[in-house]
């Protein structure tokens, strides 16, 4: 190459395409000629044209947008052709000119951006903590998923197994569906239930002997007297259930029964010599039945929960219903008074419960109440009446003192009508003249008409009364309108007196 042609070539212009990512700012004042991009994604090439053999500089071949909007002259003569540099767009182009030594001037370069692909977002990527927990809290799922049908198949297979045992025993006891099978058994002089059950077991009359146990014993649990077998031979049949095996082979009783009344308002004491009397029971029997036996009923359940005031005669004086009775002149003290606690558990139903909470009292103190209202009155109507009279001064601030006749009565253990001041002046708990308030327990057995009173008192202000010789009772509301009554009653049993 000559020197002349190296010139020429240090003269030519020379376009070089920039790369965007070099991200050079925006140009503040770009050229018409380099708003105009091209319409498609994709920006059109630019060629370089051979050099010129007149000696003219190389042309650029534009892109064919620009081809059909040329510049104008007047704009490439007044205007230099513009320097590649900061000013440039995004898709820029950076160009090196130099002065050529011919007098043409050389055509302005064109910038050609290229369009660039929008950025694709990429996903935030996750910790390996949070990798972790996520495979910890799947894990967890898993775990519990897996405890749950655990728990589930068990609930199911012991529900299978226990469903299986209980048709088993129920076909046993009830004998719902057995194979008949006839039998001779011989039973030993005071076999046991264990040695019966043993017995029936060996001769293919039952399957469960421990079942059999445990239903006879509740069953007969509370037999007066107790369940006892017949010694001997007996022809049994596998299709018989636990019930009529059992009364094919229990002692059958031939024991004396006896009717019994006990009458309203008798005292413990009283109620042990009447069952005395006939022949059944000893005074010691009684005596432990009613103050140490464990009684199975829902009245004794609020009975234990009271803490009984000191010098209390019996523990279930009040609770021996009065009733009309039969008996075994044999049976066992716990069986008979066993029979009278159930007559009153009977009579005391669910809504005197919630009626010993609406007047404030516990079951203790309404049998209390009753018990001095039976032995103080004389007819029905007198018991609600003097209820009332001691609920008044219960209620009272200066009349506290009961001041009833059948606790003093009760007190001495003798139910003479005339008390003397000695008697009325007795160290007692039970003696109302000389303690406030309740005696420590009930001073006898009443029956259903005073218990009913005790829970419904009449609403009356009476604070006194004294019962006539013809059993009337004669009430008062202050001391001196009861003394006028008094002198009354002490007149007329003076009159009944001169009479006879």
């Amino acid at each position: 190459m000559n020197e002349n042609q190296q010139n020429d070539r240090k003269h030519e212009t020379i376009d070089i395409l920039v790369d965007p990512r070099h991200n050079a700012p925006a140009p503040q004042n770009t050229p018409p000629a380099q708003k105009r991009a091209p319409q498609s994604g994709t920006a059109s090439p630019v060629h370089r044209s051979a050099p010129d053999p007149q000696g003219d500089a190389p042309s650029v071949q534009r892109p064919a947008s620009a081809a059909r909007h040329p510049a104008p002259a007047a704009q490439h003569s007044a205007q230099a052709s513009p320097r590649i540099g900061p000013e440039t767009p995004a898709a820029a182009t950076r160009k090196v000119s130099a002065v050529s030594p011919s007098s043409e001037p050389v055509a302005p370069a064109m910038a050609v951006p290229i369009a660039t692909p929008a950025a694709v977002p990429e996903k935030p990527k996750k910790s390996p903590r949070e990798k972790g927990g996520i495979l910890l809290e799947q894990g967890r799922i898993r775990s519990t998923l897996t405890r749950t049908l655990l728990y589930i198949a068990f609930v199911v297979v012991i529900s299978a197994i226990l469903s299986t045992i209980a048709i088993r025993w129920a076909n046993d006891v009830f004998a719902l569906v057995k194979d008949e099978v006839t039998t001779t058994i011989s039973l030993p002089e005071d076999a046991t239930i264990s040695e019966v059950a043993g017995i029936l077991k060996d001769s293919g009359i039952i399957q469960y002997p421990f079942v059999f146990r445990m239903y006879v014993g509740y069953r007969h649990r509370n037999d007066d007297p107790p369940l006892s077998f017949k010694a001997g031979e007996y022809e049994l049949k596998s299709t018989l259930n636990y019930d009529q095996i059992t009364n094919l082979i229990k002692f059958k009783s031939t024991r004396q029964i006896i009717k019994l009344t006990i009458p309203e308002g008798l005292n413990v004491n009283e109620t042990i010599q009447l069952f005395l009397d006939n022949g059944i029971g000893t005074r010691e029997g009684f005596v432990q039945a009613i103050n140490e036996y464990p009684y199975e009923y829902a009245f004794m359940e609020r009975l234990n929960q009271i803490q009984f005031a000191e010098g209390r005669s019996y523990r279930l004086e009040g609770y021996l219903f009065p009733d009309t009775y039969e008996f075994y002149t044999d049976s066992s003290e716990v069986a008979i008074v066993d029979k009278m606690l159930s007559a009153f558990e009977a009579h005391f139903e669910k809504a005197y419960y919630d009626r010993l909470d609406e007047i404030g009292m516990n079951l203790d103190q309404v049998v209390t109440i009753a018990s001095m209202a039976q032995m103080e009155g004389r007819t029905e109507n007198d018991f609600y009446a003097i209820a009332g009279v001691f609920n008044n001064r219960l209620k009272s601030a200066t009349l506290r003192y009961l001041q009833s006749d059948a606790t003093v009565q009760y007190a001495i253990q003798d139910h003479k009508e005339d008390l003397t001041a000695e008697d009325l002046s007795v160290a007692s708990p039970y003696n109302t003249y000389v303690t406030q308030g309740l005696p420590p327990g009930p001073i006898a057995n009443p029956g259903w008409a005073a218990i009913q009173a005790a829970l419904y008192p009449e609403a009356n202000d009476y604070y006194y009364f004294v019962s006539d010789i013809d059993g009337t009772t004669l009430f008062a509301k202050d001391l001196a309108e009861h003394q006028r009554n008094v002198a009354q009653v002490r007149a007329n049993r003076e009159k009944a007196a001169a009479s006879q």
